[in-house]
């Protein structure tokens, strides 16, 4: 039981982020998500294209 009440004491402890600080991180994962599904759609494209050029 002296595991579960250092537990508890530790987790009213903890700095939780705030609603705001979340949402600011959920959108730039996002974004940086869609730019990378961007890039990498880009490059296939550009690749496909030239294999098809050269092949």
């Amino acid at each position: 039981m002296g595991y579960l009440k250092s537990l508890v004491a530790e987790m009213k402890l903890l700095s939780w982020p705030k609603k705001a600080e979340v949402w600011g991180s959920t959108k730039i994962v996002i974004a940086m998500s869609l730019i990378l599904v961007l890039f990498v759609f880009l490059s296939d494209q550009i690749l496909n294209w030239l294999m098809g050029m050269f092949l």
